[in-house]
Formats: structure tokens, sequence, C-alpha cells
């Protein structure tokens, strides 16, 4: 099964036993490219500060800037390290299961488990946006909560007097049938109202209310 890595196995075998058998992984990815050249600015500030900084006293001191080369590299490496650190954000699955669906996974005491007997059927939806941008930002709620990255596709669903947004860059289809066809074999009263008005995709042209 596509992304089904050792993060997934290990959740799988965790969550196997009350959730039954995992049916699809969804993925969504977003690299914050246009943090990069900030996190490489303050890299050089902090790569200048630690110039002036010495163990005894904050001050300026002959000798300082005299290895250009290695000043350079070390702010760099700082800058990429607090630009490693957007990565946390930057990849995030949703998971599938027979009875229930799973995000938030990579830690056990984050992780989210919505059962299907929470979930309307009738709220899920695959939406989009002509242009590609986050169709997320376009959705207007009370309570909205993400699960995705970020990404020119969204599936929405309503558990718990909450919509749940994951946005993704991949075709919304499988997510959603993969859903469709858990809540049908668990027996979820309204499964076949979600077959008929999740798909196709919705296109939102302006904000658009959820409640």
């Amino acid at each position: 099964m596509r992304g089904r890595n050792w993060l997934v196995r290990r959740v799988e075998r965790r969550l196997g036993p009350e959730l039954g058998r995992l049916r699809y992984v969804a993925a969504s990815r977003k690299v914050f490219w246009k943090a990069l050249l900030p996190c490489l600015a303050v890299g050089f500030v902090f790569g200048t500060i630690a110039e002036f900084i010495s163990p005894i006293r904050s001050t300026r001191e002959a000798g300082h800037f005299n290895d250009p080369a290695f000043f350079a590299l070390t702010s760099v490496l700082t800058g990429l390290v607090l630009w490693a650190m957007t990565f946390l954000g930057s990849f995030r699955k949703l998971l599938v299961f027979d009875r229930g669906i799973v995000a938030k996974y990579s830690q056990k005491q984050t992780t989210m488990v919505i059962p299907w007997t929470d979930v309307v059927p009738g709220s899920i939806k695959a939406v989009t946006t002509p242009d590609g941008t986050n169709p997320e930002h376009r959705l207007v709620a009370r309570h909205k909560v993400s699960l995705g990255a970020g990404g020119g596709n969204a599936v929405v669903f309503q558990a718990r007097g909450t919509f749940w947004v994951f946005a993704s860059d991949q075709d919304p289809a499988p997510l959603i049938l993969a859903i469709q066809g858990a809540l049908h074999d668990a027996g979820i009263p309204g499964a076949a109202r979600a077959a008929a008005g999740a798909l196709p995709v919705v296109v939102l042209t302006g904000r658009t209310s959820l409640d």
C-alpha cells in the first residue's frame, strides 16, 4: 500500500485490534520554501551575534570575523536547521481503517481517532478551487480543524460538532471512495448519502459556509 511506512505500520499494530484493517493512506505535503530565506537570514544574525560574544564578556575583541568561510558555513547551517524545523508541519497523513479514521498519530498522546459512528455521512465533500489555492481558506465554519498540510484539493467531513478538513494535492476521489466503502461495510446509517453527495468535486469560487 502506497504511503505505508514504518510509522503507519506501528499505528496499524497499535490500533488494529480496535479499528480493524487499514484501507487507505492519504498524504498531504507542503514544503515551506518561502521560509527558507528568512531562516537563512536569522542564521546569519545568530552567526554575527556569536562573533561578538565571548565566554567572558559581550564585547567585540580582536580576531573576530577572521575566518569568513567558517562564519558563512555556520550561519547557513544554522539557517537550514531552523528551516528543517518547519518540516514538522509539512508532511501529514490520514489513515482510513475499517471502523474509523486516524490523524496526528506521530506520537501516541496526540493520536486522534474518529470512529465512523461519529461521522455525519451526508457532510462528506470533496472541494477544490479554480486557481489551485488551498480550498480550506474559503471554507467557513464555527468549528473547523485542519488535518492536512495544504494543497489544491480538500476532503471535508463533520464529526463531533466539528468540520474536519484534509487539504492535499492528491486526487480526493480515492480517499472519498475509501471512506464510503468503510462506512458501508461498517453498516453506518446514511452511508448511501455519502456515496451520492461526496463526488464530483465541488469548485469553490468564494467563501463557503459549512454550517
